[in-house]
């Protein structure tokens, strides 16, 4: 992979300063999230405790607080091979009301990409899982050089209100690496594919899309299905995963049909063999989420991924997205109505 760039220029508020994160700052910490998130909702981290365990305990989590000289009033954190071996998650930021608008999510993103870009055991894949409804973290996002390339309806729990929320994986393009590699989808999601490797660089497209449009089912020998995430609802799909979820057709079947969750399933686009993979996830309400490059490892090498998502139930649900969010809805084919359409940002009813 190639380095995270050069680093970005701070542009902090007067009387505001970034540092990592301490014991010290365990109740400050939960105070700002209490702050920054609806009293309605199940966040953890309002906890002391959970704030212990996984932002200071968890030694993949690095975690950043913003402040004066007497109080915390921001937060945010890198998370270390977050869903797959090398990744980075830029994730938890969140700042106290009282001093939203003065920039401080941004220099928060700043510091952490600086934090990455400086780290010489780390040159992988930069990420973050931004939610719908807050449509100035997109805009942040794609400001520093990230776009969008899954889209997730009501993916991530309710904490910025009681429903659960919708999301768009975001990845910071200067991490991802120009690489020649084959990329097998079925010819009816060639376009989506081709959208997002030009948008990620239009070098990437030299990878060589190949397409099928006859597939057959898999067998024990071919596949093997592994979890991947401890949440539970996570799956990652592989040709030789460690733990098996599911062998055959039947079993896959069966094991979707049975699961109440929504399921996320990124297919290892560069293994021809896991084409077999996509009739059985359509005919069982599987649909197209996006095409994420370089976000699986494998020995050592990186993997491009095709993410599906299986929806438990499939009512319509609000989504507030920029411009290249949208764009990415159009390209997955998923069908929403414009409700509103605001300066800066779109917001949609998405059946």
């Amino acid at each position: 992979m190639t380095a995270v760039p050069r680093p970005f220029t701070p542009d902090l508020p007067p009387d505001y300063a970034i540092r990592r994160a301490g014991e010290r700052d365990v109740s400050a910490i939960a105070r700002v999230y209490d702050a920054a998130y609806p009293l309605d909702t199940d966040y953890p981290l309002v906890e002391a405790s959970a704030v212990r365990s996984i932002l200071l305990d968890d030694g993949t989590m690095a975690a950043f607080v913003a402040g004066t000289t007497d109080r915390i009033v921001g937060v945010a954190a890198v998370e270390y091979d977050s869903f797959d071996e090398g990744n980075a998650q830029i994730c938890k930021l969140a700042v106290d009301p009282d001093h939203q608008g003065q920039g401080l999510g941004r220099e928060l993103l700043k510091h952490r990409l600086n934090v990455l870009h400086a780290d010489p055991t780390f040159d992988g894949l930069v990420y973050s899982a931004a939610v719908t409804s807050h449509p100035a973290s997109q805009h942040n996002l794609i400001a520093r050089g990230f776009e969008p390339y899954s889209i997730h309806k009501l993916f991530q729990g309710g904490y910025f209100g009681p429903d659960a929320e919708s999301e768009a994986i975001m990845l910071y393009t200067p991490s991802i690496e120009y690489d020649e590699r084959d990329v097998y989808v079925p010819e009816r999601y060639r376009h989506v594919v081709e959208r997002t490797l030009a948008g990620a660089s239009l070098d990437l497209l030299g990878r060589r899309i190949r397409t099928v449009n006859t597939v057959t089912y898999p067998t024990a020998d071919q596949l093997r299905m592994a979890l991947s995430h401890e949440a539970g609802f996570l799956w990652e799909v592989t040709p030789d995963g460690s733990e098996s979820w599911a062998e055959t057709k039947s079993e896959l079947l069966a094991a979707v049909q049975a699961d109440d969750e929504h399921l996320m399933v990124p297919i290892d686009a560069n293994a021809r063999q896991l084409l077999a993979l996509y009739e059985p996830l359509e005919r069982v309400g599987f649909y197209p989420a996006g095409f994420i490059p370089d976000w699986l490892t494998r020995d050592g090498e990186q993997r491009d991924a095709f993410v599906f998502q299986h929806p438990p139930e499939d009512r319509p649900t609000t989504m507030h997205v920029v411009d290249g969010v949208k764009a990415l809805l159009d390209v997955v084919g998923l069908e929403y109505r414009v409700v509103a359409a605001h300066d800066r940002y779109w917001e949609l009813e998405v059946t």
